[in-house]
């Protein structure tokens, strides 16, 4: 009788036992504990030995008075004094940070279009809303560093996300606050040679005209000639190929390259309408969006807040043109040229 009731006693026991290991833990709490801090350990010492690489920039919002036309000066907010601002470059896998001071009147902020970076360095009202990274929305004399894994090799762009005393978003990125972002791929391309970025806009709303005469509206790298290739045609009739010189990176962008180099250009809409990008005369090689394939009719349709990037190779000494195809742009400022020399 005892060894019936002991043989049933054995398989409730087991199973009592596996529904409390399965519901409580407690039954192994020292066995848990050390498996635990061996595992802390062990990722310790792994972020120890593959420690990410840092890229550090320093950004300062200030507002900087901007020569755009003989007859007119643009009050214009920027990073670091230009439009756009410099240029970041970081390497695939690194850690970005940008160190941004605010030295302007209104509260401003950086927001970069990444995907891989914690709320907080969001740098939108959703961080005001929520109290998760408040002071990214940066009052004036506060700063903020912003952090970004570059897990993703390509382009991209950075602009101020903030809006104040009666300025929408749109004011302050169109006053100036704006940049591109070049993150190299590993391991790296090295038959890039040079790049040439662009950033098509319209100016923004704070243009002091100092006397009378067309003033530049469509924008490319905070840049434009009232009057387009015709105002550039009248120049040269009156003064010659040294007032056209004279234009250079004045009223119009200009960038030069080496017969043979690989060029890429990466060409970015951070306006407020749809623009477009024409180079004369090169074949365009799409290295972003349409990776690989050739850009048919040498034209790049940009919708608000898109971009292209794509590669030249010139094969010969040339002046080419490159414009707004959204023709009426064009002739209210939106013209460059690409020089390509022996």
């Amino acid at each position: 009788m005892d060894v019936k009731y002991g043989l049933v006693a054995v398989p409730i026991l087991i199973a009592i036992l596996a529904v409390v290991m399965i519901n409580d833990n407690q039954f192994l709490p020292d066995q848990n504990s050390q498996t635990q801090q061996v595992s802390e350990e062990i990722h310790t010492q792994i972020a120890e030995a593959e420690e990410q690489k840092v890229r550090e920039y320093t950004l300062v919002i200030e507002a900087t008075d901007i020569q755009v036309s003989d007859n007119a000066i643009w009050h214009a907010w920027t990073f670091n004094g230009t439009v756009p601002a410099p240029t970041l470059h970081a390497n695939q896998g690194e850690l970005l940070k940008v160190r941004v001071i605010n030295n302007h009147n209104l509260t401003h902020s950086f927001h970069a279009h990444f995907t891989d970076y914690d709320m907080k360095h969001d740098g939108s009202p959703v961080n005001t809303l929520t109290g998760i990274g408040a002071g990214s929305m940066i009052p004036p004399g506060g700063e903020w560093t912003y952090e970004y894994n570059m897990d993703t090799a390509g382009t991209t762009f950075f602009h101020d996300h903030a809006s104040s005393e009666g300025h929408g978003i749109k004011d302050h990125i169109l006053q100036g606050l704006y940049g591109v972002i070049l993150v190299e791929r590993d391991p790296p391309r090295n038959y890039v040679d040079r790049d040439v970025v662009i950033v098509m806009s319209e100016i923004g709303f704070d243009v002091e005209r100092t006397a009378p005469g067309p003033t530049p509206y469509f924008i490319m790298n905070g840049k434009g000639m009232p009057g387009g290739e015709q105002a550039l045609a009248e120049i040269f009739e009156e003064q010659g190929m040294e007032g056209v010189a004279a234009q250079f990176n004045y009223t119009m962008p200009v960038f030069k390259a080496k017969v043979g180099e690989t060029v890429e250009f990466h060409v970015v809409n951070l306006g407020d309408v749809i623009h477009s990008f024409h180079l004369h005369g090169l074949k365009m090689t799409s290295s972003a969006v349409q990776r690989g394939t050739n850009i048919q009719g040498t034209t790049v349709p940009l919708v608000q807040g898109t971009l292209e990037s794509f590669i030249v190779t010139p094969d010969k000494p040339a002046i080419w043109l490159f414009h707004c195809h959204v023709v009426s742009h064009a002739d209210a400022g939106m013209i460059g040229l690409f020089i390509v020399e022996e």
